[in-house]
């Protein structure tokens, strides 16, 4: 599962690096979408626009001969009678069902217009047509039939209307008639009975000859009285039914026999869509960006990116050749660092002038014992303890102890940055103290004596504490190789330098051991904490070529040449850190300056 975190983790770095390179090449701010059905999309939005195209004019073919079929229709349905009729509404009827039961639902119609099923739209749309066709056919032939039957029933009011003025006038005659009796009965009796004599003799003599003349009036009178209300009625009938025809007139010249032959469009949203085609084809990301890409020279810009991107990959191999076959021979040929100080002696070109002579007798650092998770520290008369804070595990009741600022004032930056600050002394003859790591649960300790006129080499960041006379503090020198080949490869310019007598308590991932260079040993460079400071360090080739080209192994390894003198080794210098796992950023930037201060 690492291997392939590490492969995919290479190929999604390359591929940012290769859009980053085209990106600054370009000079542009933007991410461009680079799809398929983006690129290919003029064309198919042209291909898409015909395909409508050729759609709505079927259509409008179609619409035009149904309008002209419905215009037929309604001129055929001028003559028709209305049982004629009623056998046609069945008719379209049963069509308008047929189509009806042939729509698909709209969920399926909207998926063809969305996909441009071009059959199925155009069969959808032909559907729409009939059935539109149908609607108008059965109102038409609904609003003939209605006119139709106010048609009758106008002629019938009309027909009722001329019989009753027909019997109006005759009716108005005999009670003309009648009326001219009754005034000429009245006129008589009137007559009568201005006569002097009736008045005088009317009671004796003429009774009877009046009396005549009354009956015959009221007779004639009453008559006439009931000819002119029977007129009155059949002049309000009449007046009546000419207000029923009237009306029946109105509402039949306000009924239309037929319907409008126009059918509703049903290509306004393919029309829409094939405008919303051509435009996409026209002002689409394809157009744009050939034209663009003309204008920048496009493919010569991914050309030359091309070429940048695969001397990119290629660069790191290639320097991994280099420096695997010529620049770590060479510095393999270069002398190695020596430093001699007093404790140690050896010749080269690092050994200054005014120190002891050759054949001198140097003293002898014995090795240390294994390593433990703790060592006790008994300390002698005139002796004292330094101890690092988080290693002090401890100590005697009565003992005497106090704090120490620094590991060495002579160099306060490099106690500072190794964390030997604020170290707890103890002194007091006879008394022990227990030397622990308390926080670190894979760190080991173990002791290395310096005797008098010894010293080696340590970096201070494995120090965890020291014993020292109280009357001769630990002295700590600086030497500086700015002018090696091997202190640049191995990014060390500085060398720290103890010197005896004293006692160092030495720390270090799961444990630190101390052996003797003999014939000379090779280690990784995180390794190696320490060395007698009379033997030769340098750098020397990794083994193996493969793992080193493929990025598993570093290019170069500390080694120490044959010689008289002690290698002090950390056995797991990555001990608490996750496989693979290497400090970034700022942290990294600060492993990387203690190592060249050697600290």
């Amino acid at each position: 599962m690492a291997i392939a975190k590490q492969i995919f983790g290479w190929f999604g770095r390359k591929v940012a690096l290769y859009v980053l390179l085209v990106l600054a090449i370009l000079a542009a701010a933007f991410v461009v979408p680079w799809i398929k059905t983006e690129w290919t999309g003029p064309a198919a939005n042209l291909n898409r626009a015909q395909q409508l195209e050729d759609i709505n004019a079927a259509l409008k073919q179609r619409q035009s001969a149904l309008q002209n079929q419905l215009q037929a229709s309604g001129q055929a349905a001028k003559e028709k009678s209305i049982v004629q009729i009623d056998a046609m509404l069945v008719e379209a009827r049963q069509a308008r069902d047929q189509a009806i039961a042939r729509r698909r639902s709209d969920s399926q119609r909207a998926s063809s217009f969305l996909r441009l099923d071009a059959t199925a739209l155009l069969n959808d749309r032909m559907t729409e047509l009939d059935i539109q066709f149908r609607d108008r056919e059965i109102a038409g032939l609904g609003a003939m039939r209605d006119r139709l039957v106010k048609q009758d029933a106008l002629a019938s009011l009309i027909g009722a209307a001329q019989g009753q003025a027909a019997q109006l006038r005759v009716s108005r005659e005999r009670a003309q008639e009648a009326a001219q009796h009754c005034r000429r009965a009245e006129a008589d009796l009137n007559a009568f009975e201005k006569r002097w004599l009736v008045r005088l003799t009317l009671q004796l003599y003429q009774k009877r000859e009046h009396q005549a003349l009354v009956r015959a009036r009221d007779t004639q009178c009453g008559h006439a009285k009931r000819l002119d209300a029977a007129q009155r009625t059949a002049e309000e009938a009449a007046r009546q039914l000419e207000e029923k025809r009237s009306a029946a007139e109105q509402v039949l010249r306000t009924t239309h026999g037929w319907v409008d032959e126009t059918l509703p469009s049903v290509t306004a949203d393919i029309e829409k869509r094939i405008g919303a085609e051509r435009a996409a084809a026209q002002g689409s990301f394809r157009a744009q960006a050939t034209l663009w890409a003309e204008r920048l020279n496009l493919k010569k810009v991914m050309v030359q990116a091309a070429f940048a991107f695969a001397l990119i990959l290629a660069t790191p191999f290639l320097i991994r050749l280099f420096c695997y076959y010529v620049l770590a021979p060479t510095a393999m040929r270069r002398p190695g660092i020596r430093l001699i100080v007093p404790g140690g002696v050896g010749n080269g070109e690092d050994v200054p002038t005014g120190l002891h002579a050759q054949g001198a007798a140097r003293p002898v650092i014995a090795p240390a014992q294994r390593s433990a998770t703790s060592v006790s520290i008994i300390l002698g008369a005139g002796e004292e303890l330094l101890v690092r804070q988080d290693y002090l595990q401890s100590s005697s009741h009565v003992g005497d102890k106090s704090t120490q600022w620094f590991l060495d004032w002579r160099h306060p930056l490099t106690s500072f940055a190794t964390g030997l600050t604020f170290l707890t002394r103890i002194r007091g003859e006879g008394q022990m103290t227990s030397v622990s790591a308390v926080q670190d649960p894979f760190a080991e300790v173990t002791v290395l004596t310096l005797p008098e006129g010894s010293a080696c080499v340590l970096q201070p960041r494995a120090l965890a504490a020291f014993v020292q006379q109280v009357n001769r503090p630990l002295r700590v020198t600086s030497h500086w190789r700015l002018f090696s080949l091997n202190a640049w490869l191995t990014m060390q310019l500085r060398y720290l330098v103890f010197h005896g007598p004293v006692a160092l308590v030495i720390k270090g991932g799961r444990g630190v051991r101390t052996e003797r260079a003999e014939a000379g040993r090779i280690f990784g460079q995180e390794q190696l904490v320490g060395f007698s400071a009379n033997l030769t360090y340098s750098v020397t080739r990794t083994e193996t070529f493969w793992p080193y080209f493929l990025g598993r192994e570093s290019l170069f390894k500390d080694r120490v040449e044959n010689g008289e003198g002690l290698l002090i080794v950390e056995e797991a210098p990555m001990a608490g850190r996750r496989a693979g796992e290497m400090k970034h950023g700022i942290e990294g930037m600060i492993d990387a300056g203690m190592k060249v201060f050697g600290m």
